[in-house]
């Protein structure tokens, strides 16, 4: 084992794929007898959950692989050990905006802790930074000062899940047990999480009247304070992050710990290549796209119904979903170090690099007495811990790392984590549990960290100088276990299920090498240098586009509204001061969309276009006929709460929701009504169902009924207020003198009072007869209720069935048109034509008109004048030979142009009304941020000065209209 670890040092740094067929999987470690032949690939799920791919040169999309290579091969040069993006201190990017960040992470403890330190630097930028992960880290949140929101899901029971069944395809007791349908439920769950976190008030736990921390602190609660997110950061296993930032209109920073975007220079992760006579840049290639269609298999049709009915958004296939994020160049960061694994160098500027993002040693950290005893009393120990993974038998691990320490003659401390390790042993001279001490202040104390290879312990250990000995259970721990041992910091990893006490003695001791030991502090020496969280921040800065987040009049604040027919942003702040001051009419706002993401269908070519089309076409029609169950069942359910829900409501229970919202939002002073229902971004800065009055309008899949509500100023509700308030007076003024002139008349004697007291057999009699009259009045209401709530129902069901029957027919002829009109649109790209733009977005009915119009009007316009304009074009940049090109291109256009143009007078408005359908039958929530963008413009011209309320109107007024 010493040998070939020798040998595997001498390879350098250049990074092979022969390299991660030795350090990063081992051909005899058996693979399950499942295998997928949809690819012809032969690729087979190992027991580590990694997925063994079996390449094969001969086929097509692999020979289209291989073009692609040849035509973008992998750059070659030194390799950069240091961050992508590095800034020397003091002189680091800094965002001039005060932004609402939402970071969505799933996963265990070691997956939230890089997000803690990024979030907690952010926030000392001034951002207000939300963390949406699971439940059980809400105190660690809350801990770093940050805001937490809950998304659901239970990352102890997700653990022991992945430990049990690591691979893809679960074992038969895992299917049989039911174990898939829970954690099915608990993705959906998260899905709805994250959508809830970007615009939800509180901390997602669902408990409306917490309990203030301090009930006299002057401090605003932040679960009080309404949250619009302004950008999105999250980790790819949260899935939601795009759906949530393209129904919203925001920017998306993907953040990881391991890569997850195409390169040639190495292999996805999760997968393990073996290649035949296939270059290894085209299989390592081709192994993100497996991994990443693998995962589509697996919950793509979660993902689509999320799509289609929380957000109405568009389904996506299986063609578009898995490389999606590189079409739309979504920014990635990644953190870890350069110095073990660099950035290869045919990933583009979107993508960095940046190191580990570790919070900062906590200076004031006192350890128990126990444990400073114990580490006093000898030579470095060895640490052992395995955070957040939970095993079965525990007991059995146990016993192999005793003997395994006992062998070696080793001190060592032993973390007992999730998977209470050593729970039922005491400790000894040479061994102590321990529960919970922070790594960067233990890992001082130790020789070696033996972990499961999660990507924050490998650099709390690393960063520290401490070689690593990595015990992978599932996913990308192999990976990191291998890049550890390739940069000789330690042995090759020891898959858990194949550990003895014997193996891990042997990698102890290789650990403890001179060699191993010198090579640790060495990286270490590197990574301490690097600055992961400024430059992961920094990172995030130079992604965002920060002239199309500012606020026109304010530059400091983000701009969250739109002025029709105007190129004028606004922020929450300036909007409120301007409707107040009534130079601005609500109804010629919308809210702001400051980044698009096109996810529909793109052809290449028309060629293409029918392909695309003829997939989508019975992909969707097996889908809609495979959730037909499904969909009958949860509107069976729905139907019965919606009754236990009126029911409720007849015998005492609360006010409807919308009667609540408008009791608060009249309390403050404010109503929606004004904004129109259908804007658009692309034209004139408006967005379908962006307003008030279209989100009040819409369908919803949880009440029947819509309303509609106006906005009215601060100075109307005043003035309302105090009519009500004065009538209020007037009322019970009247009340109160009549009472006394009925006291008065009884003092005085007066017997006509007295004749109208009834007597005792009076009282009985009409309390028996008002019973039976209360009685069947109230019988025939609840009768006549039950009467309207059918009626309405069944209005309410035909109408339903008729959007979706509308949008069902339609769906063909929207899909054929718009992929034909795109794919005569692109089609001039294949021979590189420089004058293509780009296709308008559409959101509504009037926007897909506009749309039509404009596609129509430009596409004949530069195919006509391309003849001409192309050749002069060609002949500025490359003389004769370019004007000769540019004839070529001119002629091509004269055919596909117009054709672009003419398919699109019929896709354009198609799509639009298939977008106006699919928000309809949505559970749209437009209106609740609406409602919180609202009161987040008033909460902020409350807190703002006399100044800066003024320096708006001045603004304004200055500014061209």
């Amino acid at each position: 084992m010493a040998q070939s670890q020798s040998e595997s040092q001498k390879q350098g740094d250049a990074i092979s794929s022969e390299d991660w067929a030795r350090t990063s999987s081992d051909p005899t470690q058996g693979p399950k007898a499942h295998e997928s032949h949809g690819l012809d690939t032969g690729v087979r799920v190992m027991e580590d959950g990694r997925l063994n791919i079996n390449l094969t040169p001969n086929k097509p999309w692999l020979q289209r692989i291989a073009r692609h290579t040849k035509e973008h091969p992998y750059p070659r040069g030194p390799a950069d050990h240091k961050p992508s993006v590095c800034f020397p201190p003091g002189e680091e990017e800094r965002c001039p905006l005060r932004l609402n960040i939402v970071i969505q992470v799933v996963g265990s403890r070691g997956d939230i802790q890089p997000f803690l330190a990024i979030g907690k630097y952010l926030a000392s930028h001034g951002h207000r930074v939300r963390l949406a992960t699971h439940l059980s880290f809400r105190e660690t949140v809350l801990e770093q000062g940050l805001e937490f929101f809950n998304i659901g899901g239970d990352p102890a029971e997700l653990m022991a899940f992945m430990v049990k069944n690591p691979g893809l395809m679960p074992d038969m007791r895992t299917i049989r047990s039911g174990a898939i349908q829970r954690r099915r439920r608990e993705m959906k769950s998260i899905f709805t999480g994250c959508w809830r976190s970007c615009f939800e008030s509180g901390d997602g736990t669902g408990i409306e009247h917490h309990v203030r921390e301090d009930p006299w602190g002057e401090e605003v609660d932040y679960r009080d304070v309404p949250f619009v997110a302004d950008v999105v950061i999250a980790n790819p296993p949260s899935f939601a992050h795009l759906s949530c930032a393209e129904k919203l209109g925001i920017p998306l920073n993907m953040m990881f710990t391991m890569p997850w975007s195409a390169t040639q220079a190495f292999p996805h992760p999760l997968a393990n290549i073996q290649s035949q006579n296939t270059g290894p840049s085209v299989a390592n290639f081709a192994s993100y796209a497996i991994v990443e269609i693998m995962m589509w298999e697996g919950l793509g049709d979660l993902i689509n119904r999320f799509r289609r009915r929380e957000l109405g958004l568009d389904p996506l296939d299986a063609i578009r979903a898995p490389a999606i994020a590189h079409r739309l160049q979504i920014p990635y960061t990644y953190l870890w170090s350069p110095a073990l694994l660099e950035k290869p160098l045919d990933w583009g500027k979107n993508i960095d690099v940046v190191g580990f993002s570790t919070l900062p040693r906590p200076s004031d950290y006192q350890p128990p007495s126990d444990l400073q005893h114990f580490l006093n009393a000898g030579p470095a120990p060895i640490y052992i811990g395995f955070g957040s993974i939970v095993v079965d038998d525990a007991a059995a691990l146990t016993r192999i790392v005793f003997a395994a320490v006992q062998a070696t003659g080793q001190r060592a401390i032993i973390s007992k984590g999730w998977g209470n390790i050593g729970a039922e042993e005491a400790d000894t001279d040479s061994i102590m549990m321990i529960d919970k001490v922070p790594h960067d202040w233990l890992f001082q104390h130790v020789s070696v960290v033996i972990h499961h290879g999660g990507a924050g312990t490998t650099a709390a250990g690393l960063a520290l100088g401490c070689p690593t000995v990595v015990i992978p259970f599932f996913g990308d721990q192999t990976f990191w276990g291998s890049i550890v041992s390739r940069a000789g910091a330690g042995p090759d990893p020891i898959p858990w299920k194949r550990l003895t006490a014997e193996k891990l003695a042997d990698a102890i001791r290789f650990a403890l090498k001179e060699g191993t030991r010198e090579k640790a502090a060495e990286i270490g020496a590197d990574m301490r240098q690097e600055e992961g969280v400024r430059n992961a921040v920094c990172s995030f800065y130079g992604h965002l586009d920060e002239e199309a987040l500012q606020c026109s009049l304010c530059p400091g604040r983000p701009a969250v509204w739109w002025v029709k027919r105007s190129h004028i942003k606004l922020s929450a702040f300036a909007a409120t001061v301007l409707v107040e001051t009534g130079l601005v009419k609500p109804h010629d706002m919308v809210l702001y969309r400051s980044k698009e993401y096109d996810t529909s269908r793109d052809p290449r070519g028309p060629l293409s276009a029918g392909a695309e089309v003829l997939y989508g076409v019975v992909t969707d029609f097996v889908a809609t006929m495979a959730a037909v169950p499904t969909d009958v069942a949860e509107a069976f359910r729905g139907n019965r709460h919606r009754h236990r829900s009126r029911r409720h409501l007849r015998h005492g229970g609360h006010n409807r929701p919308i009667h609540a919202w408008k009791k608060e939002r009249y309390a403050q002073g404010r109503t929606d009504k004004g904004v129109e229902s259908e804007s658009e971004s692309d034209g004139d800065g408006e967005s379908e169902g962006d307003s008030v009055e279209s989100a009040e309008s819409a369908g919803s899949d949880t009440s029947p009924s819509s309303s509609s509500e106006s906005y009215t100023s601060a100075r109307e509700a005043q003035a309302n207020s105090s009519s009500s308030a004065s009538n209020g007076r007037k009322t019970g003024a009247a009340s109160n003198a009549g009472r006394d002139r009925e006291i008065d008349a009884m003092a005085s004697g007066d017997t006509a009072v007295f004749a109208k007291i009834p007597t005792c057999e009076d009282v009985t009699g009409m309390k028996a007869l008002s019973l039976e009259n209360t009685i069947g009045r109230q019988q025939s209401r609840e009768k006549a209720v039950e009467v309207r709530e059918v009626l309405t129902d069944a209005r309410y069901h035909v109408s339903r069935a008729g959007k979706h029957l509308l949008d069902w027919v339609l769906l063909l002829p929207t899909d054929l048109t718009m992929s034909f009109s795109k794919g005569f649109h692109n089609a001039p790209k294949l021979y590189h034509d420089p004058m293509v733009q780009e296709t308008p977005t559409v959101r509504g009915v009037r926007g897909g008109l506009r749309a039509a119009g404009t596609e129509f009007t430009q596409e004949f316009y530069q195919g006509i004048t391309g003849i001409v304009t192309q050749p002069i074009h060609g002949h500025k940049e490359s003389g004769t030979v370019g004007m000769i090109k540019g004839v070529g291109k001119g002629v091509g256009g004269v055919f596909l142009k117009p054709a672009a143009g003419l398919w699109g007078l019929a896709g354009y408005p198609l799509k639009g009304i298939h977008k106006s359908l699919r928000n309809s039958l949505s559970k749209s929530k437009i209106r609740d941020i609406l409602a919180s963008r609202i009161k987040q413009g008033i909460g902020e011209m409350v807190a703002a000065t006399p100044e800066e309320r003024a320096a708006v109107i001045r603004r304004w007024n200055e500014m061209p209209k």
